[in-house]
């Protein structure tokens, strides 16, 4: 059975979803917090929610780290049961695959995700969010405490802020502290830092750290050209 849903309504839907899903786990003040953060750090206003997802899900982790899974499976039950959706609980499912099985289900059209001023990062910001990806994949792994001697230990032959440039050294620490775990930690490391990206991550099998970071170049630039012919084709780029 398809619902008769407006875009507009499910748009609604979605951010009521989201205020009340937060409000109702933690409270009204972190509810006004991811609006400021939003707000003034990514210049995106409550309202553009649905068509800035992945940025949504890039602060619920910065927020609550760990448990965003969950906050955002909370988010999406609340989404569904406002339309009598069944919802199934998926490990590998994010915020955005749960709206888009609903977009589908009631045969509306996804947005497009609307280019703000600071909102998605850039190239330039790879090598800072990559430093962040590691430090929290390893902190994940190993707790916060034996985190901090690991780092020490894995950036023993290069400054730690220098690691996006020593990567090959990088990874040989990597196998002496994880052995044969190393490539689930690479993929962990990529899996953050797409997200910290705001790109889709896919995950290819035996592949090292350095072909996503490749991969997630490509796309930053593609990205960028993309945003910047926009703006012109606006009238807001450079005359």
């Amino acid at each position: 059975m398809i619902l008769s849903v407006q875009v507009n309504d499910f748009d609604g839907a979605l951010i009521e979803s989201v205020d009340d899903a937060i409000r109702s786990v933690f409270s009204q003040q972190v509810v006004d917090a991811l609006h400021s953060n939003l707000k003034d750090k990514r210049t995106i206003s409550w309202n553009q929610i649905p068509n800035q997802l992945p940025t949504l899900s890039l602060v619920l982790e910065k927020y609550f780290g760990l448990g965003a899974p969950t906050v955002e499976r909370t988010i999406a039950r609340r989404l569904y049961s406002r339309f009598n959706l069944e919802f199934a609980n998926k490990n590998d499912c994010e915020l955005k695959d749960y709206v888009e099985n609903a977009r589908q289900k009631l045969q509306l059209t996804a947005p497009a995700p609307e280019p703000t001023s600071g909102a998605l990062p850039l190239e330039e910001d790879i090598d800072r969010l990559l430093l962040e990806a590691v430090r929290e994949t390893i902190e994940d792994v190993l707790g916060k405490d034996s985190a901090k001697s690991a780092l020490r230990i894995l950036a023993r032959d290069f400054k730690f802020e220098d690691l996006p440039r020593h990567l090959p050294t990088f990874y040989s620490a990597l196998g002496r502290m994880f052995g044969n775990d190393r490539p689930r930690i690479e993929t962990a490391i990529a899996r953050k830092l797409y997200l910290k990206l705001c790109l889709e991550f896919t995950e290819s099998p035996n592949t090292e750290l350095s072909r996503y970071i490749e991969r997630a170049l490509i796309d930053l630039r593609r990205r960028e050209t993309s945003s910047f012919q926009l703006f012109q084709q606006r009238g807001t780029g450079p005359k």
